[in-house]
């Protein structure tokens, strides 16, 4: 699927095998491509009214909506063509010109079901994705064909979203997050202290997987300074740091592909445990490797970055592993980790005089446009967290929690 879809700066592609020269002799050997997005079909096909809004709505979203609407429209058009009589004969995206409300319901109805028409079995698809589908169909429809952009033909009248949605609202989930036991877990499986300073900075920090390749050796040396000094006012008084440190975090990519940056806390128990691992003879033999250019804070066995697959499949090694010793209930990923982050956070009262002022923290730090979306983890049950007080009932805070997972899962000597 993902070489269906081509982002394109400039530059050529090869379309001397597609089907198309079946057709049509005018059918060029090589497209040259602009600044825009080509899709393609399973015939290597190029879809032209796919291609063109996708070109448009990229001048304000990141690649990686463009990817996800791209897959979500070949869904649609595949499913038409194959499947719905109306629609069998359609050449590329024709299909899209004449597709009725009814049709694109049958649609989803058909993802639904775990059969496909034939018998055959498919995997069903959850409310929540047909959601994000009938959100995809709605702006294509209703910002694009039925109401084009300047600098674009209107290719169709009728709208099959002039009433709304089509598939109805998904039900909201409550949020699970990675409790600290469960981070403890993965920790503890880990065969090196390079995966237990990852795990517990991404859970201190709440980074997504994609971020961690950003993360420097230079700015976490810079942090760990800052959490080292103290200040003399006068000469009774001193300026204590506080036992967090806020990290400018280089997010994914948004609007107009430009990173979007934005602070997270971070407690200096964690910025501490890896600065000391960047102390290793493990880490120092890597950095030969890089001379004068900036050296990543998590590096691999081999010495690369860890890059968004590589935490993935770190992430699920360690909860496999963790699962089979029975330490955690079931298998997680880097995501529930991010949501750990969160739900920590909105517990640690000395990070805000009362709930929104955590909210409002918490939004900064994640990185979210609406509070709204920051919102749904106050939905989380307050019993998860009863088991985190210290022997006088007090709740523990974030960072007397990050010191005591430092010193839970410490490395042995020779680790």
């Amino acid at each position: 699927m993902d070489k269906a879809v081509i982002i394109s700066s400039g530059g050529n592609i090869d379309t001397s095998i597609s089907v198309a020269h079946e057709n049509s002799d005018t059918y060029p050997n090589i497209l040259v491509l602009e600044e825009g997005v080509a899709v393609f079909n399973d015939q290597m096909e190029l879809l032209p009214l796919i291609s063109d809004f996708l070109t448009h709505y990229r001048k304000n979203h990141s690649d990686k909506s463009i990817k996800t609407y791209a897959r979500n429209l070949l869904y649609l058009v595949k499913y038409l063509t194959i499947f719905d009589e109306n629609h069998i004969e359609s050449k590329r995206d024709d299909c899209l010109l004449t597709v009725h409300s009814t049709e694109i319901q049958k649609y989803f109805d058909y993802c639904r079901k775990d059969k496909n028409k034939d018998g055959s079995v498919k995997r069903a698809i959850k409310g929540k994705t047909i959601s994000n589908r009938d959100a995809t169909y709605g702006s294509f429809f209703s910002e694009f064909l039925c109401n084009p952009p300047p600098g674009y033909k209107l290719m169709r009248e009728e709208d099959p979203y002039e009433n709304g949605s089509l598939a109805g609202v998904a039900k909201e989930s409550l949020i699970k997050p990675a409790l600290f036991l469960d981070i403890e877990a993965l920790i503890l499986v880990a065969n090196h202290e390079r995966e237990r300073c990852l795990v517990q900075f991404m859970y201190d920090s709440g980074i997504r997987r994609g971020e961690v390749e950003g993360i420097l050796q230079a700015n976490i040396l810079n942090l760990s300074r800052n959490v080292r000094q103290s200040i003399i006012v006068d000469h009774e008084t001193f300026q204590v740091p506080s036992p967090y440190v806020s990290m400018e975090i280089n997010g994914n990519k948004g609007r107009n592909r430009e990173a979007k940056v934005r602070n997270t806390v971070v407690s200096k128990e964690t910025i501490n445990r890896v600065q000391k691992y960047h102390s290793s003879l493990e880490y120092k033999k890597h950095k030969r490797k890089w001379g004068k250019i900036p050296m990543p804070a998590f590096l691999n066995e081999n010495g690369n970055p860890y890059n968004a697959n590589a935490v993935g499949k770190l992430i699920s090694k360690l909860s496999q592993r963790a699962l089979k010793f029975g330490l955690i209930k079931a298998p997680f990923s880097p995501h529930k980790i991010r949501h750990g982050f969160a739900a920590m956070l909105l517990h640690s009262e000395d990070l805000g005089k009362t709930n929104l002022d955590r909210l409002l923290l918490l939004q900064q730090c994640l990185g979210h446009n609406s509070l709204k979306i920051t919102q749904k983890y106050t939905k989380i049950p307050i019993e998860v967290w009863e088991k985190f007080v210290d022997s006088n009932g007090i709740a523990l805070k974030r960072y007397q929690l990050m010191e005591k997972l430092k010193n839970r899962t410490r490395p042995k000597k020779g680790s």
